[in-house]
């Protein structure tokens, strides 16, 4: 969690804006989050990440920054057999038909590149089918779309057009997010804008899984990540459990072929 302190120059939040925040959350909750159990949340002020599985151990640490404590990817992972993201860290143990993940995130990658993104993984099995959002600066058919990873490339899924949708994570500032999933597939995804999705989708090729952050091939911090849920009836498949990278030689790209 980063602290806040009564908005003088250089706090995260002034205190006007968090109190907004706060207000929104609470709507939100109230709006429709009081028919999924709270399972986790995760501030990280512990100094570890317990419960989350990274795909690439080495590519996540939690640091100190700006008055607390954060969940730092620190390098891209391996691209895999097919076009998707490459660093994810998951809940670990959730397998879920229906969720909503609400937190923060920050994107650290260079800022001279437009393109940098921020991922929040959902129904995800294993490393090469999942859904993912993704949160970036500029949006087309591959930016900043809500894509599906399903034994070959991703496609976009999302109902707004190639470029159409609205793109915010612009800066290298602090963002707040929410995504949401129900059981009949019903995925909208909010930045900043608590009230408003950015992106929505209806898909329900893939009706459960494991979720998390990441980001495509980039890096970023995350922090007071919330989970609430409805879990699948059963054990976690065993496709769950092998949800590690098979580690392929990265394909090379340019900024715009992500």
């Amino acid at each position: 969690m980063l602290k806040t302190s009564g908005g003088e120059k250089g706090d995260r939040f002034p205190a006007t804006a968090l109190a907004v925040l706060l207000l929104c959350g609470l709507s939100f909750v109230a709006a429709g989050a009081q028919d999924m159990p709270f399972l986790k949340r995760s501030s990280f002020e512990s100094g570890g990440a317990v419960g989350w599985r990274p795909n690439v151990p080495a590519n996540w640490r939690v640091v100190d920054v700006e008055g607390g404590r954060a969940y730092e990817l620190t390098a891209a992972g391996p691209q895999g057999r097919v076009r998707a993201p490459t660093s994810w860290s998951l809940f670990d143990g959730y397998d879920l038909t229906s969720f909503e993940l609400t937190g923060r995130f920050k994107s650290t990658a260079d800022p001279a590149n437009m393109l940098g993104d921020v991922c929040v993984f959902f129904h995800f099995e294993d490393q090469e089918r999942f859904f993912y959002v993704h949160f970036a600066g500029a949006s087309d058919e591959v930016h900043n779309i809500v894509g599906l990873v399903n034994g070959a490339d991703r496609v976009k899924v999302n109902r707004e057009a190639a470029g159409g949708s609205t793109a915010r994570l612009k800066d290298r500032g602090w963002h707040t997010f929410k995504v949401t999933c129900d059981a009949a597939g019903e995925v909208k995804a909010y930045i900043d804008d608590l009230s408003s999705p950015v992106l929505t989708a209806r898909d329900t090729v893939l009706g459960h899984g494991l979720v998390g952050v990441g980001s495509f091939d980039d890096t970023g911090l995350f922090d007071d990540i919330e989970l609430r849920g409805n879990r699948r009836p059963g054990p976690i498949g065993r496709s769950l459990d092998k949800a590690e990278p098979r580690g392929e030689p990265a394909r090379g790209r340019g900024p715009a072929t992500k």
